[in-house]
Order: structure tokens, then C-alpha cells, then sequence
């Protein structure tokens, strides 16, 4: 039988019962939204040939979940056959794969949980370059030949500066408007020598480009001329070169070597192929496209590759290229001013006696001939010259020119007593941006002489 307790104790129970305090805090844990994934290492450095091992890992929001990376390849270089089917994934979380391009690899890893969602995607960005210097093609000299007759390209003179074996791919650049040839009509277009029969009369431009496994050349161009009753002019665009620093703004070009076999008068048209990045020089530039030797405007420094065609009345001629590069003038080499020997004047002039007292005839005006044209400019710089002498004493006939006639004047002579003069000139040579100064001293010894 249960007994009642009275309601004094009841209450006296109830007040000995411990009391959680108000301002107790209920634990509140994070809550995971997504699994995440890492990487070790997100950007390496390699070289072309290297194999590239990706090292992923991942944290699951459920404690113990299994997780299921996924790789993707997001960027390869343009000449790279990299691509998803590429990874090596063995090793779920340690892909593989090799650089096989110079450039920028992006690969992506990302994790999914069993039942759960997937993570936000981590990147590893992989920059591949190599120490191989590109390969040079070669394809051989510009030709002649008859319409259906065979035309041997050779490109054996194409090379690698590592001594690579090179691969080899010929293509028509341009053909006339009469041809129905193409690429595939090179035979032999992948070996060192290739060969084309011509179906009509006009120039046909043929490229070569060469590879040593890593890296492909720039093309080299060879012209096949097909002659009609009438050859074709020859196009000379002169000698490409690295100009000097002082070159002016307007550069002339020269075309003066183009000619044509029957000797018939030419029409020139000169082009712009390339100008350095930032350039805004184009066919514009040029004072008079249609001229033998027309000046070109350039703007900022760089390479400035230009063609040449040259029309007989006829047929156009095969295009040639020149290559000029115009120099800053921050790298200009100062001159070197080279004033020549010193020069020596002596002279005796006569003398009278009268009761022993010597009467002098003066010393003469003489002249001396100094002589600058042994400066040098290293650049190459046409120079300024500059004569000068600083008392005013001496004449120069020519300052501004490399040799001169210097006079001295006149003065007074004693018997028997050697008086000297000497003089220094100054020579400043100058290009577009540096000068220099030598000088040559002029020694003139006088004495009066007495012959009884």
C-alpha cells in the first residue's frame, strides 16, 4: 500500500533539487553542407617530358563516408594532345600524365560523397616550358619550271640546334588563280623531299615547316615560278639588317635589284607582312607603295618584315621578303672622336745687325692640316664633326668637316732665342643622341736666325 507523504516534505524535497542556472549554453555543432577537396600541391613548374603526379585528397561531411574523386582537365596548350583520356588514374587520388607541349595545364579535382552531395571544384595549374630551341626550315631556293613538269622541293637543309630528328610538312601557301592544286597534292609532303607538278602558268608559294618532337619552326617560304612565253620579273627586296638606333623615322626601302629577263620596264607594290606588337603601321605607312625605294613611317621599335612584287607588264613575279629592325635608342653606342697626331710647326725667319742690336723678321703665318676621319661610331651612326680651338688664335677653315686646315698667325721673332706657341684644338664627333671630344695639340716653335 503506497503511503502519501505530507505535503511539508514535498516541499522541502523539491527545494533541495539542484537548479540549472538560466544562462547555461547548449553545445552548437558546425553543420557540413558539402564535402570538400584539396590538393597538395596546386601549382607546379615542369619541363616538356616531365610526368606531372597529382596528389588529391578529400574531407566527407559524414565521419567515415566514402569518397569518389573526379579529375577533369580544364586547359591544355594549343599544341598539346593532353585531354581526360590522358590521366592515369591507377591510383585514384595520384593521376598522372606528361607535359607534352610548352605552355599551361589546369586540371581539377573534385569529391563526391556516397548519398551526399559533391564539393566545390580545387584547381592545379601546371606551367610547362622547355630549354629546346625551335627547329629552322629551309625549303631550298626559289625556282623555275614548265607547266607538268615535276618540282623538287628540298628542305634537307632544314636543322635543329640540338641535332633533333626532324619530322617534315609541306603545304601550298598561295597558288594562281588557274590551279586546282592543294595541300594534298604534295607528294612526299612529310618527308624532306617533297615535289609538286604544276597544271598552269603563275607562281606558286610552297611552305615548309619542320619539327624536332617539341617544337615546330616557323615556315619558310619558296616561290615555283611557271613560265609562260614571257618569264616572270625577280622581286629584290634588298638585305634584311638590324639598323642603328639613329635610323630616322622615315627609313627608305630599296627595291633597285628587282629586274626582269626581257628587261622590260617594272611596276612596283610594296606591302607591310609584320610590325612589333602595339605598332599601328600598316601599308599607309609607306610615302609611295607604288616606287622603287618609297620611305616607310615606323613607330615604336621591333622587327618590320615588308614584300616586294614586281609586275612586268605581264605576269607578277614571286614576292620577296626584308626584314628591318628598328633599335631603341637607349642602346645607342657613343661615338669615338679620333683627332689624329699632334702637329709640329718650326720656322727660322731672318735676322739684321745693327751696333748688335738684332732686328727680326716675324714668324710667319703657317698652316697645318688635321685630319678626324679616324672616328668611329659602332652602330654604324653617320657622324657630326666639330673643330674648335679656344682662344680664337688659330683659323679653321672647315669646322664642321672630317679634315680641316688649321692657321696660326703671325708673331714676333728674336735672334736666337727659340719662342713656341702651342695651341689645342678640340674635335667633338656627335651621332643622334651621344657625343665625344679628342684633341690635337699644334706646336709652333719659332727662332730667329742671323747669317753674316
Amino acid at each position: 500500500m503506497m503511503r502519501l507523504l505530507p505535503a511539508s516534505l514535498v516541499l522541502l524535497l523539491a527545494a533541495c533539487q539542484p537548479v540549472e542556472p538560466e544562462n547555461n549554453l547548449t553545445e552548437v555543432k558546425d553543420t557540413c553542407e558539402q564535402p570538400t577537396a584539396s590538393l597538395t600541391e596546386e601549382s607546379l613548374t615542369a619541363s616538356v617530358g616531365d610526368r606531372i603526379t597529382l596528389q588529391g585528397t578529400g574531407k566527407p561531411c559524414t565521419e567515415g563516408a566514402e569518397l569518389t574523386p573526379t579529375w577533369t582537365v580544364e586547359n591544355v596548350p594549343v599544341e598539346s594532345d593532353v585531354d581526360a583520356g590522358s590521366l592515369n588514374i591507377d591510383e585514384v587520388w595520384q593521376p598522372y600524365f606528361e607535359c607534352d607541349a610548352v605552355g599551361t595545364y589546369v586540371v581539377s579535382l573534385a569529391v563526391a560523397e556516397d548519398g551526399g552531395g559533391a564539393s566545390l571544384p580545387v584547381y592545379a595549374v601546371i606551367d610547362c616550358s622547355s630549354d629546346n630551341d625551335p627547329p629552322v626550315a629551309d625549303c631550298g631556293d626559289n625556282q623555275s619550271a614548265k607547266v607538268g613538269d615535276r618540282v623538287d622541293l628540298d628542305g634537307s637543309a632544314s636543322r635543329d640546334p640540338e641535332g633533333a630528328e626532324l619530322s617534315y610538312e609541306w603545304a601550298l601557301s598561295s597558288t594562281p588563280a588557274c590551279s586546282g592544286l592543294d595541300a594534298a597534292d604534295v607528294y612526299n609532303g612529310s618527308t624532306a623531299l617533297a615535289s609538286i607538278v604544276p597544271d598552269c602558268d603563275g607562281t606558286y608559294l610552297v611552305s615548309l615547316v619542320v619539327s624536332d618532337g617539341e617544337n615546330w619552326s616557323e615556315p619558310s617560304q619558296c616561290a615555283v615560278t611557271v613560265a609562260a612565253d614571257n618569264q616572270p620579273p625577280i622581286a629584290d627586296a634588298g638585305d634584311s639588317e638590324v639598323l642603328s638606333p639613329c635610323t630616322n623615322e622615315q627609313y627608305q626601302l630599296n627595291g633597285w635589284g628587282s629586274y626582269d629577263p626581257e628587261g622590260e620596264e617594272l611596276s612596283y607594290w610594296w606591302t607591310v607582312i609584320s610590325a612589333p606588337t602595339g605598332s599601328g603601321a600598316d601599308d599607309t605607312a609607306f610615302n609611295d607603295q607604288t616606287a622603287a625605294n618609297p620611305y616607310f613611317q615606323w613607330d615604336i621599335v621591333g622587327d618590320y618584315t615588308f614584300q616586294l612584287q614586281v609586275y612586268d607588264g605581264e605576269q607578277w613575279g614571286a614576292p620577296d621578303v626584308v626584314t628591318y629592325t628598328f633599335v631603341d635608342v637607349t642602346e645607342n653606342e657613343k661615338p669615338i672622336a679620333n683627332a689624329g697626331d699632334d702637329q709640329t710647326i718650326t720656322n727660322e725667319p731672318d735676322c739684321e745687325t745693327a751696333s748688335y742690336v738684332f732686328t727680326c723678321e716675324d714668324c710667319p703665318a703657317d698652316s697645318v692640316t688635321v685630319d678626324g676621319s679616324a672616328s668611329t661610331d659602332d652602330n654604324g651612326d653617320e657622324l657630326d664633326f666639330y673643330w674648335t680651338e679656344s682662344t680664337g688664335e688659330l683659323t679653321v677653315a672647315a669646322p664642321f668637316s672630317p679634315t680641316t686646315e688649321l692657321t696660326t698667325p703671325a708673331f714676333a721673332a728674336e735672334y736666337n732665342t727659340a719662342i713656341t706657341k702651342t695651341w689645342t684644338v678640340d674635335l667633338t664627333v656627335s651621332d643622334c643622341a651621344d657625343s665625344d671630344t679628342d684633341q690635337v695639340t699644334i706646336t709652333y716653335t719659332c727662332t730667329g736666325d742671323y747669317t753674316p
